[in-house]
């Protein structure tokens, strides 16, 4: 897989960097090995070396509009965060995060939405850990979101709670 100098991709699945090209670095004293180099646009004094023959585990292009939609469209299908015991769901919501899977999570932050109304109508909050990964989902996404839609991170989530509940309404 091939980057262009300047192309923005996302690394790990989270976050949005550009690439500054193939590097010889040698980290260890002993082997040199070509990297990949990263520049994350939240930071751009640091940067990431991800290793040539890891660059398809670590590093994707970004998302296009029409995979995003779709993304969120398919997060409809998804089945419902229903585990009681907390640590087992702790840890499926962390999963999901780390996961790097846009649907999925985008079907979390809709699961979680609904969850956080349904409360708030009892007169509840969100639980710390739903709340926790809620937000850690949404700072997921946002950044490729905004970068590829052309929109505020701040409105990522407004757009994408508009087109879950007009879907939910033409399912109906």
């Amino acid at each position: 897989m091939s980057f262009e100098k300047g192309q923005r991709v996302i690394y790990d699945g989270r976050e949005l960097c550009r690439t500054d090209g193939l590097c010889t670095k040698c980290f260890d004293g002993l082997h040199k090995e070509e990297y990949l180099r990263l520049i994350p646009e939240s930071a751009p004094a640091s940067c990431y070396y991800v290793p040539a023959d890891r660059i398809g585990d670590r590093v994707r292009a970004l998302m296009t509009r029409d995979e995003i939609f779709a993304a969120i469209d398919g997060s409809l299908m998804e089945h419902k965060l229903r585990d009681s015991d907390k640590n087992r769901r702790k840890a499926i919501l962390s999963q999901t995060v780390k996961s790097g899977d846009s649907r999925l999570i985008i079907g979390m932050i809709r699961e979680l939405l609904e969850e956080k109304s349904r409360r708030n109508a009892e007169g509840k909050e969100l639980i710390s850990c739903d709340e926790k990964a809620l937000s850690a989902a949404c700072r997921q996404i946002s950044a490729e979101f905004s970068a590829v839609l052309g929109i505020p991170e701040e409105d990522v989530g407004r757009l994408i709670e508009e087109r879950l509940s007009s879907s939910d309404r033409t399912a109906l």
